[in-house]
């Protein structure tokens, strides 16, 4: 059960009112960017952040990628993180998602760097990705108070941004280029090939992703391209080698399978990782600090799996 079942009964029926809002839509872009600017407002607490927002630029090669520091009273301008929002690769933004850079950026002591990615269907597959290897190659050269190379560097991201990235992290290993300090992924989509068990299984229960529009979103981000492909379904990929990584992921979620099979994957290859299922939590549950305190507890834990590699 929850800790706070009343908090709990609140954030699952937000969730199922956004839901239903976009089946009436039928997922139409416009309609679905204003509902996932919605998506953590379940209680005015979540939206009572602490941190100072202000706007970037991080220019890297002939690409411009905007977003927006996110800086706590205790942010160390030389410890950086890139999150990158979630919204099926079509929706959010730095905005939307300041629940959770600002909690990170408090918990963690880092400067967290959330990044404006550019989205679908106007900016498919490899636009977006390409966006936050720009990000992360400036973020390694620039803080918030100018150019200062990172002394500890972390990327975290959401949904279709915890695939952008692990997305990144195949990218870094293609390019030959350092990995992160760690990483952190949550709730994220891994394989856009085929869909595991969990997405029939948990198609009743999962109280805001509509199973039978995951094809529409994953065409949407494509547009042609193949899901094979390892920037695209990271868990396609070399996975030994890469920067430690945690998942975390609700297990009411049509896409529990796509943390479970990546963990193990990692774990098979050698590589680091850690695997937290969260029983009852819906998709990026993390969102709702501090209404939920699995959600608060969740943050922390990443903020300490950083700590122990940076």
């Amino acid at each position: 059960m929850a800790q706070d079942p009343k908090a709990y009964k609140k954030v699952i029926a937000h969730l199922q009112r956004i839901s239903a809002a976009t089946r009436e839509s039928g997922g139409e872009t416009v309609a679905k960017r204003a509902l996932l600017d919605m998506y953590c407002a379940a209680a005015p607490s979540i939206a009572a952040i602490k941190s100072e927002i202000s706007p970037a630029i991080a220019t890297w090669g002939e690409l411009s990628v905007s977003g927006e520091w996110v800086i706590a009273a205790n942010s160390d301008s030389h410890k950086r993180l890139l999150y990158i929002h979630g919204g099926s690769w079509m929706a959010g933004s730095p905005a939307s998602h300041r629940s959770i850079t600002s909690a990170l950026a408090e918990l963690s002591g880092c400067s967290v760097l959330s990044v404006a990615y550019r989205l679908a269907p106007e900016s498919p597959f490899p636009a977006g990705l390409n966006d936050c290897i720009a990000a992360y190659r400036w973020l390694e050269a620039n803080g918030p108070e100018g150019e200062a190379k990172a002394e500890a560097l972390f990327v975290a991201g959401d949904s279709a941004g915890g695939n952008l990235s692990l997305s990144l992290l195949q990218a870094l290993k293609q390019q030959g280029l350092a990995q992160p300090n760690a990483v952190a992924a949550l709730s994220p989509a891994t394989n856009l090939h085929q869909h595991y068990p969990s997405v029939s299984a948990n198609k009743d229960i999962d109280p805001i992703i509509n199973a039978d529009l995951l094809p529409l979103v994953i065409s949407n981000y494509l547009q042609g391209g193949d899901a094979s492909n390892p920037l695209v379904s990271p868990v396609l990929g070399e996975l030994g080698k890469l920067a430690p990584t945690l998942v975390q992921t609700g297990e009411r979620e049509v896409l529990l399978d796509d943390s479970r099979y990546y963990a193990e994957k990692v774990s098979e290859q050698g590589g680091k990782v850690v695997l937290e299922l969260w029983p009852e939590m819906p998709h990026v549950f993390q969102g709702f600090s501090p209404l939920l305190p699995e959600a608060t507890q969740a943050l922390e834990n990443i903020a300490e799996f950083f700590a122990e590699y940076g």
